[in-house]
């Protein structure tokens, strides 16, 4: 890695590294409903996971495990977000 490539970040779905323009991140907000928010802009406060915005990752993401281990706390099914759509803004 050359010390101007940007910040590499670890897909939570496949534990692939990758740039984090690559990934999209998700936001643990324990107080909204779902919990798990997409962070369109990667801005949001808090700690983020990443994923590849790919079918297999989301899809392996969706389940509580990934999300659990990546935010060090319990995830419910009601906390995870819908992937279905793509948000066009944060939350």
């Amino acid at each position: 890695m050359n010390a101007g490539d940007g910040p590499l970040r670890t897909c939570i779905a496949c534990r692939q590294k990758a740039d984090r323009s690559e990934l999209t991140r998700f936001v643990f907000r324990p107080d909204q409903r779902p919990a798990v928010v997409h962070d369109v802009s990667a801005t949001l406060p808090g700690r983020g996971a990443w994923v590849h915005p790919d079918e297999k990752c989301l899809a392996k993401a969706r389940t509580t495990a990934p999300f659990a281990r990546a935010f060090r706390t319990k995830i419910t099914a009601s906390d995870l977000p819908r992937l279905e759509t793509e948000p066009k803004e944060n939350g």
